[in-house]
């Protein structure tokens, strides 16, 4: 006796084998049961395979356990010898059917983790970060500790720590980002924090950062040699 359980119709394929012996010829083998309520009109006719046996494969509803038994050549009972279990039958206490149990198969995998589920692994998974020292990231507290690349401006000559202060406010805050700002833009920024900075001439920063954001320090250093108050 085979069982399948096919999860779309919640039912099981069953397949039932009856084997024979030559020393009892067999013509017919029905199978009778809670299934089709004992019922010769609605019983499962087994048919000869190669082998000689009896066999047949039945669609049976999942869900509960069914009493069944054989009836050999219309007159003879016989019990399925791999049956789930035997238990006495209702009618005849000294009889015994054999038992076909039909559960319903859970989907485990399927199964939502419950609350204390998921704290349980929530609590070891704390548990082997401190064990490694290691920090949990997620995507936003990557972001929000992410260190935001700044240049030393004051290497350039002409800008000291107040001017480098007004260039990161307007978002200049690189050798790069230095490099690529017009002079008119930079102009526009010291002449805005009065005249005090008005009379720095922006004229070389871009050239001096351009040298600096391609680390070529002693070009650098040779061209403010030359310079005058970054002139």
């Amino acid at each position: 006796m085979k069982k399948e359980y096919v999860k779309k119709d919640n039912t099981y394929n069953v397949t039932f084998n009856y084997n024979t012996v030559a020393e009892n010829p067999v013509n017919t083998v029905v199978v009778l049961g809670d299934f089709n309520e004992w019922s010769l009109a609605s019983a499962f006719v087994l048919a000869p395979n190669k082998k000689g046996d009896f066999e047949g494969k039945f669609k049976i509803p999942a869900g509960r356990d069914y009493h069944f038994r054989y009836l050999v050549n219309g007159e003879r009972w016989a019990n399925e010898k791999n049956a789930d279990r035997f238990e006495p039958s209702p009618l005849s206490s000294h009889i015994d059917n054999s038992v076909l149990s039909l559960p319903i198969v859970e989907e485990m995998t399927m199964a939502k983790p419950s609350i204390k589920q998921k704290l349980s692994e929530a609590t070891k998974t704390a548990k082997e970060l401190v064990a490694k020292k290691v920090t949990p990231k997620n995507d936003a507290t990557a972001k929000s500790t992410k260190t935001v690349a700044k240049d030393d401006l004051t290497k350039i000559e002409g800008i000291g720590p107040k001017i480098e202060e007004l260039l990161n406010k307007a978002g200049i805050k690189t050798f790069a980002e230095l490099a690529a700002a017009k002079k008119s833009s930079l102009k526009e920024i010291l002449d805005a924090a009065g005249s005090r900075f008005a009379i720095h001439d922006p004229s070389t920063w871009a050239k001096q950062s351009n040298l600096a954001a391609n680390e070529k320090w002693d070009q650098l250093k040779k061209l403010q040699s030359e310079l005058k108050g970054g002139k």
